[in-house]
Formats: C-alpha cells, structure tokens, sequence
C-alpha cells in the first residue's frame, strides 16, 4: 500500500520523461487559495512521486481492452489545480470540488473541497454531459486502478 503512483509511473511513463517533481511549499500554497485541504494520500504520494505524464499506452490498453474506465491524460501541477478549478467554475464545475488531473478528452478528475485532508473519492466531470461521477473511493484506489490495467 502507499506505492501504487510509483507503480503506475513505472508501467504509464516513458523514463525519458520522469514525473514532475512537487514541492511542499507549492501544495500548500494551491490549499491556501482554494481554502481547501488536498488528500492526505494524494499529498504524501505526489510528494514523494511527482507528476507522472502517462504515454499513449495507458489509453490504448483501455481501448483495446474495452475497459470502462476514463484515461489519464495528465495531473495538473500545484498553481494549474487553482486555476483549472476557479475557471471550470463558469463551465459547470460544482464548487466543491477541486479539479487534479484530466482524460485525454479534456474532462476533469476531482477530488471534493469538502474533504479537509481527509480522503476524498475521485470524481470524474464529463465537460460535454456537465456530469459528475464518482470513480473511485480514494485517490490511492482511483490510481492503483489504473496502475493495474493490462497492458497491450
């Protein structure tokens, strides 16, 4: 437990592009803007990992596997994540939640502002629908999930 972003850089990402690395300073700093605390187990998992880019083998193993499951295109970096959410605001992001990454279509995974570092479910907003779905119940098991896709 606690390894599954490792795991998934290792199996999603190209080592000629390691994962952005995160300060403590730059999270803490996106919380103060937001007034909001992000996940415990995402903090201390960025924190140690970084921002992994996944390659286009993460969505072509969830195509040709057929899997319902939304891609990851890319993690917002610290200053994106309030910027990101503050503007989907006029868009149909509900307000308490706090956007951290998004699929290759340009949809959102969130995580809820209500959450104060606590663990919060990921919440997938589809853009075009205004939609808002829970995927997964942590953001530990949201990516270990997708750590463990087969691959093609």
């Amino acid at each position: 437990m606690g390894m599954s972003l490792e795991r998934f850089a290792d199996r999603w990402t190209s080592p000629s592009y390691p994962p952005t690395p995160v300060d403590e300073r730059a999270l803490a700093e996106t919380e103060a803007s937001l007034g909001a605390l992000l996940p415990a187990d995402y903090r201390s998992a960025v924190l140690r990992v970084g921002l992994p880019r996944p390659t286009i083998a993460l969505l072509d193993s969830i195509v040709e596997n057929d899997l319902s499951v939304a891609d990851l295109g890319d993690f917002l970096d610290p200053s994106s994540i309030v910027e990101v959410s503050r503007s989907w605001r006029g868009m149909g992001l509900p307000a308490d939640l706090i956007a951290f990454a998004n699929d290759s279509l340009g949809n959102l995974f969130c995580f809820s502002a209500r959450s104060q570092g606590d663990t919060s479910g990921v919440f997938y907003f589809d853009r075009d629908e205004g939609s808002v779905e829970e995927v997964a119940p942590s953001f530990t098991a949201w990516i270990d999930e997708l750590a463990s896709l087969p691959a093609i």
